[in-house]
């Protein structure tokens, strides 16, 4: 399903204005427009769900399936700590866009936890992206150990 009216839908997976890093049939993984940390990175199904009351479950798991393998390459990219994965479900939650996705968020120890959302330039974004999309192709099989 589509949705003509989400930002997700028209302007992410159809007119593709996004630095894109993963992509297959089912699912898109993105950089955050208004990251919390650089390498902060967006997994949706390309199908509408509005939030977790609605997706089906072979979605739900294919978005967190690819939240899984790309998260040791974020880290890796942006030689962050550790990594948050988060999602939001309704407006009270702080869902912002009502196209159910995942939040891939790098961390680090030495910065306090905070959500506040900073403006970055696509080239940033797209920077970032180039060095996540590199440590995806990496293939001696590293995993990063979290601090």
């Amino acid at each position: 399903m589509y949705k003509e009216q989400c930002v997700f839908c028209r302007d992410v997976i159809r007119d593709r204005k996004a630095s894109i890093i993963f992509e297959n049939i089912n699912v898109m993984a993105f950089m955050d427009i208004a990251p919390v940390e650089a390498g902060h990175v967006l997994v949706v199904p390309k199908e509408h769900y509005e939030n977790i009351m609605d997706i089906d479950e072979w979605s739900y798991l294919e978005v967190h399936r690819i939240a899984k393998k790309l998260s040791p390459a974020i880290v890796r990219a942006v030689e962050a700590e550790a990594v948050n994965i988060g999602q939001n479900n309704g407006a009270c939650a702080n869902q912002r866009v009502f196209h159910y996705h995942l939040h891939i968020i790098p961390r680090y120890c030495d910065r306090r936890l905070e959500w506040s959302r900073r403006t970055v330039r696509d080239s940033e974004l797209e920077e970032v992206a180039k060095k996540i999309r590199e440590e995806m192709n990496n293939t001696d099989g590293s995993v990063p150990v979290l601090k």
